[in-house]
């Protein structure tokens, strides 16, 4: 029994090990969702994000005794392939056609390789995204005015019309063209960082199950 219980030890821990060494040699944009949320989980790769985040304000000047403690912290320019590629809509969406729509479409003019450096691009991504980005303005307004019933209500429709417009824009752009756009351009705005009390196997299992049901 123990030699069993040692053997499933050992196929556990080579499982965590291959499956990143096999992702990293892809691009962000070809990583499967489950390749994400291992690299999330990994407690070796967390320490090291954690270090590399914990250079930053140092090299700022700033103190370290100034810096909240964290236990992870996740740089979209560094770990792009980190985030799901429903994260990524989101906040392009969002940002794009809520809080930031003077600017951000500029933005990703800027990073992009390929799609969206057009007029055109833009005007057809926005008639795909017209519902979602409403929805969104909807669900932003409520927050805003901390009215929660309205909030559930909302949030109850966002998934839906997520998943409507991320598989329309895929559809009509290319699924490996757009999620490409994404990952070239989306996460370099972004960084997030989870506090010592963070439940990861909630937070990882949370982030896989929206990026499972919203596409």
């Amino acid at each position: 029994m123990r030699r069993f219980a040692g053997v499933m030890s050992l196929i556990a821990c080579t499982r965590l090990m291959v499956l990143p060494a096999a992702a990293s040699t892809k691009q962000p944009w070809e990583w499967t969702p489950q390749e994400r949320a291992e690299a999330r989980r990994d407690p070796a790769k967390r320490l090291e994000r954690l270090r590399d985040g914990r250079s930053e304000p140092r090299a700022l000047g700033v103190s370290a005794k100034s810096v909240a403690p964290v236990a992870d912290v996740i740089d979209g320019g560094k770990h792009p392939e980190l985030f799901f590629v429903a994260e990524l809509f989101e906040y392009l969406v969002q940002s794009a056609f809520v809080t930031l729509p003077e600017v951000y479409p500029q933005v990703i003019r800027q990073r992009s390789t390929d799609l969206f450096r057009s007029p055109e691009d833009w005007k057809r991504f926005a008639a795909i995204v017209a519902n979602y980005s409403l929805v969104l303005k909807e669900e932003h307004g409520a927050a805003n005015a901390l009215d929660r019933s309205a909030l559930s209500a909302i949030q109850s429709r966002k998934c839906i019309a997520e998943a409507r417009a991320l598989r329309e824009a895929r559809r009509t752009f290319g699924k490996a063209r757009f999620d490409r756009m994404l990952y070239e351009t989306v996460p370099v705005s972004m960084s997030r960082s989870y506090s010592i009390d963070t439940d990861f196997e909630t937070s990882i299992n949370g982030a896989l199950g929206h990026e499972e049901r919203c596409q």
